[in-house]
């Protein structure tokens, strides 16, 4: 049963957030929200999550040098985890900083 819920949130939360996304953008497009500075923004937004999540990898890579033990289960949900939240929270700083 176990397994069961844990492919339910995993798909079910891959399509809520692509809903999410698609619905977002449709409404951005229907107020004009979709210009230039909305690129420029999640541009240099995706770039810094790749910078955080390299920090990220360098941190697990100590940790494994250092002897904690991590199955890549939980090493990929680490990084998947650092990486969304890093292109959330570095969108958010470029949108109000711009």
């Amino acid at each position: 049963m176990t397994n069961w819920g844990a492919f339910a949130g995993l798909f079910g939360g891959a399509l809520m957030g692509l809903a999410g996304l698609w619905l977002g953008r449709y409404f951005a497009a229907k107020k004009r929200g979709l210009d230039e500075r909305y690129y420029a923004v999640w541009r240099n937004a995706r770039a810094a999550s790749w910078i955080i999540t390299m920090a990220a990898l360098y941190v697990l890579f100590f940790l494994l040098l250092a002897g904690v033990s991590l199955s890549a289960l939980a090493a990929l949900g680490i990084l998947m985890l650092v990486h969304f939240t890093g292109w959330a929270l570095s969108g958010l700083y470029y949108q109000t900083r711009m």
